[in-house]
């Protein structure tokens, strides 16, 4: 039998593009170095390229995919909101309070106009779905958000708390708006937009490392890694390197373990993002993720695979009692980054930090001194860190914040939404992310800013606060269901 064979046509016949386009990239990342190493603004300008062309792609077609499906509704907001927590430059307490506004700061100031308008345009419109915004948790949120805005007046910078207030309301229009547009459907598109968000931080600070080492490794003294990774184009902490890890890898972990929930990435992804995780927190050098990554993992095993989280614990305890003194001596210096056990068990001096907040919490205990500004312009610049931008623990920046009433509604709120995301990991076909976002969250919360602040955190915290069902009354309509339809069966 005669095989006819197809004829290529003249664009299939030409050779690839992929060594032209490698020529192009190589010749254009030459170029950026000789612009960077010639520094002034010209850099600056090679840099906000760099980061445009990191952020823009994942961004452009993530809502190019929705379009036609309310995307303006639910992922460009939140897109937007993203985007306005990139830190592009670090500026120190004086240059803030004296130019809030510097380019930087109006782009910012852009993002989060432009996702609040899209918010009030979804919560103003025809509602599309029934689906109950106002949930106890979300409430609880919206009380807290109150409180922050009670206390604006009495801050020493009342425009940047009231601006503050404005970021977390702005979140509440945005995640308000989208469930109210498409539904439960909400909740897993914007669950999906957080994950690729951390996992494109993670991205551009491999990039910076690749790109700028000089300034994306951090250089250590005392610990026997010698480097320490953050990220450079935008500017990204260590700790928040850290944290983005943690999240990518547990969520990676659980999305695994739990096949059927979506959506998901292919699973090949999940796979390769689990290395590429524990080594970008191992280079973070986080100690509080050592913990939070750990939790979250046995979280997953307990809810899912107990017979293996039985094992994993067994081994643990064997390893710990047979090699456990050998084990601590040469993990010890690596976990601490060199300091010292003393030195550690202060916390790298956040407890000295907390210790000196509270006399400015004391000063209104009942709503606080303002959120942020308080804890920066009062306590931080006045022992010298004037470019540490938060107390660095979600309890103690809430309390003196937002005071004792504040710190009420914030810890109501998340202790709900914990009690739901357990109790919807224990329901048979549950999900399981909710659960171990929720852990790994309250570990980071006790050293660094989370969901009490406007960030990823603090978005991810509201959609699970709509999106968790209160499994107790489900449960009730059921059994109060039940009778009613055996009296039609019988």
């Amino acid at each position: 039998m005669r095989v006819r064979q197809r004829e290529l046509s003249p664009s299939t016949r030409r050779l690839p593009l992929g060594a032209g386009l490698l020529s192009f990239g190589a010749a254009l990342i030459v170029a950026a170095g000789v612009a960077v190493a010639g520094g002034g603004p010209t850099r600056d300008a090679v840099l906000a390229l760099g980061a445009l062309c990191v952020v823009a792609p994942p961004a452009w077609i993530l809502v190019r995919r929705r379009l036609g499906t309310h995307a303006f509704a639910v992922e460009a907001p939140v897109i937007l909101l993203l985007l306005s927590t990139l830190v592009w430059r670090i500026r120190d307490a004086e240059s803030l309070a004296t130019d809030p506004l510097d380019p930087a700061g109006s782009l910012r100031l852009a993002c989060v106009g432009l996702a609040a308008l899209l918010g009030l345009f979804s919560l103003t419109d025809r509602a599309r779905s029934d689906v109950r915004v106002l949930t106890l948790p979300f409430g609880l949120y919206c009380l807290y958000v109150y409180v922050v805005f009670a206390g604006a007046p009495l801050s020493v910078e009342p425009f940047l708390t009231g601006y503050r207030g404005v970021e977390l309301v702005t979140g509440v229009f945005v995640i308000a708006g989208a469930f109210r547009t498409v539904g439960d459907a909400a909740g897993a598109r914007i669950m999906s937009a957080l994950y690729w968000w951390f996992v494109a931080i993670i991205a551009s600070v491999w990039i910076g490392v690749v790109l700028f080492p000089g300034e994306a490794l951090n250089q250590l003294e005392r610990s026997p890694l010698p480097w320490q990774i953050r990220g450079v184009v935008p500017a990204v902490s260590s700790n928040g390197v850290g944290t983005a890890a943690v999240i990518v890898g547990v969520w990676s972990f659980a999305l695994l373990v739990s096949r059927g929930e979506r959506p998901a990435p292919r699973r090949a992804f999940l796979v390769a993002s689990l290395p590429i995780s524990v080594l970008t927190l191992v280079f973070a050098q986080y100690r509080t993720g050592y913990v939070a990554i750990v939790a979250g993992v046995l979280t997953v095993l307990l809810l899912r695979r107990r017979g293996m989280a039985a094992w994993v614990i067994m081994a643990g305890v064997l390893v710990a009692s047979t090699w456990g003194a050998v084990l601590l001596e040469r993990a010890q210096p690596v976990v601490l980054r060199g300091a010292s056990p003393e030195d550690a068990a202060k916390l790298s001096s956040r407890l000295q930090w907390w210790s000196d907040a509270l006399p400015v919490w004391r000063e209104s205990p009942l709503i606080g001194k303002g959120l942020l500004t308080a804890t920066r312009f009062e306590v931080l610049a006045e022992i010298g860190r004037t470019k540490t931008s938060t107390i660095h623990g979600t309890w103690v920046e809430a309390l003196v914040g937002t005071g004792i009433i504040g710190i009420a509604f914030l810890a109501a709120a998340t202790l709900t939404v914990a009690r739901r995301a357990f109790a919807e990991a224990s329901h048979r076909g549950g999900r399981l992310v909710p659960i171990v976002m929720v852990v790994t969250l309250l570990i980071r919360s006790l050293t660094g800013s989370t969901f009490e602040v406007f960030g990823a955190p603090y978005l991810l915290m509201l959609v699970l606060g709509v999106w968790l069902p209160n499994r107790s009354l489900v449960e009730a309509g059921r059994r109060w269901e039940r009778p009613a339809f055996a009296v039609y069966e019988g």
